[in-house]
């Protein structure tokens, strides 16, 4: 399949390299083709290991298909990062890439707010039911529709909390600290507990914490121990703000050309991957806390009323949620209501 990388461009000029680097890759005989996968976390992490696997399987279930898929992939940031993911998967600058919706903006992206609601779910189970629910899956792949992507999977990141150079334990802590966030919806809760966001890519935070350009940021344990951010970041907490996934997505207009049985090969990585990347993430983010404990790291305990305090501190957000996202988000947290209700807490 000749491909041509001549793309409406969205992408910064900064880019240019990464463009020339593509175009330069050869073009494959009429039954194979080369597809780039593109993440932002290291492979070793349970988002990586979603990307790897399906690397994997669509190299082998495509194999007997109309069109084999040989995948090249990206982590760590090496080819775009975070921030970049989503203009270079709606060009079609990479096939398949991580998707955080927190950099995702315009008309389209209300419903999907719900992702990063915080306090959302009451444990792992309830978001992996809420995420096997065929109509919220189908909600998130119609809305990427909207911005040329197709969506493929759900990608297990973990738990995610605040961490930063000084002591964190109530959302009065927080009041004047200049925090990472990684997009619209985690820079909303940061705004509403009184600090101040800070837009950077997760490759940026090492050094802006050292330098004193941030006092914290917002991630999960498995982050904070892989990139070493313990060096710079002595205090966490423990209060579960997010049970997190990103997403998979792929370049609509690349999907629609696939051959019909090599559109369900990839469909079927995909859910392979996925149970794959579940499988590891839970035991990755306990392991990761206990790591970190090690590493001289101060993790806040709080007692029931305690992390209430945390809880009401962000309802603001779930009003502006509803208001904005109207009857199609209200059916959405239909669907996350009685995922938590069905599972319970664990």
């Amino acid at each position: 399949m000749k491909k041509t990388m001549q793309r409406r461009s969205l992408l910064a000029a900064s880019l240019a390299g990464a463009f020339l680097w593509v175009a330069a890759m050869p073009v494959q005989a009429a039954d194979t083709a080369v597809i780039r996968i593109a993440y932002n976390l290291p492979k070793d992490h349970a988002t990586g290991l979603y990307f790897e696997t399906l690397a994997r399987e669509i190299d082998k279930l495509t194999a007997s298909t109309a069109l084999h898929l040989k995948p090249r992939t990206f982590p760590n940031g090496q080819l775009y990062n975070d921030t970049q993911l989503p203009d270079a998967v709606s060009t079609g600058a990479v096939e398949i890439g991580q998707m955080n919706i927190g950099f995702m903006n315009g008309p389209g992206t209300e419903a999907l707010r719900i992702w990063g609601l915080p306090f959302l779910y009451n444990s792992w189970e309830a978001l992996w039911k809420t995420e096997d629910n065929p109509v919220f899956k189908k909600t998130f792949d119609e809305q990427f529709g909207k911005f040329g992507m197709h969506m493929l999977g759900w990608v297990q990141y973990g738990t995610v909390d605040f961490y930063a150079s000084k002591p964190i334990n109530l959302p009065a802590d927080m009041k004047g600290l200049r925090m990472r966030a990684f997009g619209v919806d985690t820079s909303m809760l940061i705004r509403d507990l009184g600090g101040s966001p800070v837009s950077l890519s997760s490759q940026e935070m090492f050094q802006a914490v050292q330098r004193g350009t941030i006092d914290g940021f917002i991630t999960g344990p498995t982050s904070v121990y892989s990139r070493k951010l313990y060096e710079v970041a002595k205090y966490g907490t423990t209060l579960g703000i997010n049970y997190l996934s990103f997403m998979a997505t792929c370049n609509l207009k690349w999907w629609n050309g696939l051959p019909e049985d090599t559109r369900k090969a990839v469909a079927q990585a995909s859910d392979i991957a996925q149970r794959t990347a579940r499988e590891r993430a839970k035991d990755d983010d306990r392991i990761a806390k206990e790591r970190l404990k090690e590493k001289g790291v101060s993790l806040s305990e709080l007692n029931p009323e305690q992390r209430q305090q945390w809880v009401d501190a962000s309802r603001g957000l779930y009003e502006a949620y509803r208001e904005k996202a109207g009857p199609q988000g209200s059916k959405l947290m239909e669907i996350v209501d009685a995922a938590n209700k069905s599972v319970g807490v664990q």
